[in-house]
C-alpha cells in the first residue's frame, strides 16, 4: 500500500464541452482511514460522496452491477479503500451520475474495462406449480431490506414489479435472477426469511461485511420456501447469461 497518499486530497475541475457527456466540475479522491466503520454510497441532487470503499465497489456504482459481477484486476483495487467526494455543476438527469462516474475512474484510477457475457449458475423467477398468491398491484413505489436483531431478513416493498422482485433477490443471493413468472403489474411484497450462508453470500455495504446472523437464533424460512409459500413464486437453479465487467487495468491514484 502506498502509505504516503493517505490523507492526501486529490482535486480535480472538469467541464463539459459542447457535445461531450456531462462530468463533475470537482471531485476528491483520497485513501480512507484505516480505522474508519462505515461504508458505502450517498447521494444528494448533484453530489457523490463513496467512503471507506474498495475500487471495485465504485465499478460496481458505475456501471451498475452487482459485486458478482465484476471480475479481473488485481488485489489492492478489491482490498484498498477510498473516499471519493464529487460534485457536479447541475442535478443529475437519471443515471447519467454513472457516466461521470465512469469517467472519473477513468481519470484518476486509469481505469479500463470491457463487458463480456457469461452463462453463470443463477435463478430464474418463475410461478410455482400452484399459481401466483401475490396481493392485488397498487401504486406507491418503494422497496427496502433490513435486519432483525437476530438476523433474519425483512423485504417491505411497495409497487415493485417482478423484474424489480428479481434484480433485489439478485442482490441478496450473489448471483443473477431472471424473472420468468411473466406477471405484470406492481405489487406489495412484505416477507422474513432467515439467511442460508450455503446459498446466500456474506452481505456487504462497501465491500464491508455487515453483520451476521446471531449464532444462537432460531432458524426461520428460508428465501425459498417464503417465496413459494406466501406467493406461489419459485427459484428454479439454472444457467444464465450475466454481463461482466472485466477490469483490464488501474493504478492507483496520483498526487498530482
Amino acid at each position: 500500500m502506498h502509505l504516503s497518499l493517505v490523507g492526501v486530497v486529490v482535486a480535480i475541475t472538469v467541464s463539459s464541452l459542447p457535445g461531450q457527456s456531462p462530468a463533475f466540475e470537482a471531485a476528491s479522491i483520497k485513501l480512507s482511514d484505516p480505522n474508519a466503520r462505515g461504508a458505502g454510497i450517498s447521494m444528494s441532487p448533484a453530489r457523490i460522496r463513496i467512503v471507506n470503499s474498495p475500487l471495485t465497489f465504485c465499478v460496481e456504482m458505475a456501471w451498475n452491477v452487482k459485486e458478482f459481477q465484476v471480475t479481473g484486476g488485481t488485489g489492492w483495487m478489491a482490498n484498498e479503500r477510498y473516499d471519493i467526494d464529487a460534485v457536479a455543476a447541475a442535478p443529475f438527469k437519471g443515471d447519467e451520475f454513472r457516466a461521470m462516474l465512469q469517467a472519473l475512474l477513468a481519470d484518476r484510477f486509469g481505469l479500463a474495462v470491457h463487458h463480456i457475457t457469461q452463462d453463470k449458475p443463477g435463478y430464474a423467477l418463475v410461478v410455482g406449480k400452484n399459481g401466483p398468491k401475490l396481493p392485488p398491484p397498487i401504486e406507491s413505489r418503494s422497496f427496502m431490506f433490513s435486519r432483525t436483531p437476530s438476523g433474519d431478513v425483512t423485504v417491505d416493498a411497495t409497487s415493485a414489479s417482478m423484474n424489480r422482485l428479481a434484480e433485489a433477490l439478485s442482490s441478496r443471493l450473489g448471483a443473477t435472477v431472471v424473472n420468468q413468472t411473466g406477471i405484470e403489474g406492481q405489487f406489495n411484497v412484505s416477507m422474513q426469511y432467515t439467511p442460508d450462508p450455503t446459498v446466500e453470500p456474506m452481505v456487504t455495504k462497501g465491500g464491508v461485511p455487515i453483520e451476521p446472523r446471531a449464532p444462537d437464533a432460531p432458524a426461520g424460512p428460508s428465501i425459498f420456501n417464503v417465496l413459494q409459500e406466501k406467493f406461489g413464486l419459485k427459484l428454479e437453479a439454472r444457467k444464465v447469461p450475466v454481463d461482466v465487467i472485466v477490469i483490464d487495468r488501474a493504478k492507483r491514484p496520483s498526487e498530482n
